[in-house]
């Protein structure tokens, strides 16, 4: 049995796991799910810009599943967020919150970008957001990761968010 279940993964820690060569033994201990716009254009190379990502051939083995949202609720979404988060989320992420705010499923979501985990607070879903250093701790894979990775990152921009929320800011 995996340990995460119903993950979904933003490209920055895609490119990470890639880049350090752990993203087989990833994929062993989590469920991942992607966006389509994350798997096409986004999570391509590794950091160094030196090896080309292919998604696609875990998605053929059925080792990653590769999710294509509706439109309109990438749209329904992007109305509700005020146009000041609309500029700090790419189109991955917003596919990707999209179709965390129009599930009711246990969802993760795993992001190296302080947006995510501030509209993630906004949205009242701080639950939902997990660091790749958690991940990575729980299932046995730690290592030392830059500031963007940590949880304490993730804890900052989600208490952001939070606080955006209270203050009436972040949603239309």
């Amino acid at each position: 049995m995996k340990k995460f279940r119903f993950m979904l993964l933003d490209a920055g820690p895609i490119i990470k796991l890639f880049s350090l060569g752990i993203w087989d033994d990833f994929i062993k201990h989590c469920d991942i799910n992607i966006s389509r716009i994350i798997a096409d254009n986004e999570a391509l190379y590794t950091e160094d810009g030196t090896k080309q990502i292919d998604l696609g051939t875990y998605e053929e083995q059925d080792l990653i599943k590769i999710l294509d949202v509706d439109i309109s609720i990438v749209k329904t979404f992007h109305d509700k967020i005020h146009r000041l988060f609309k500029v700090d989320i790419h189109s991955g992420e917003k596919e990707i919150l999209a179709f965390l705010y129009s599930s009711s499923g246990d969802w993760l979501v795993c992001a190296s970008d302080g947006a995510v985990f501030r509209v993630l607070g906004i949205l009242g879903k701080s639950e939902q957001g997990i660091s790749l250093e958690e991940i990575l701790k729980q299932i046995g894979l730690s290592i030392n990761l830059e500031w963007q990775y940590t949880k304490k990152f993730r804890e900052h921009y989600t208490r952001l968010g939070q606080k955006d929320f209270i203050q009436d800011r972040g949603l239309q």
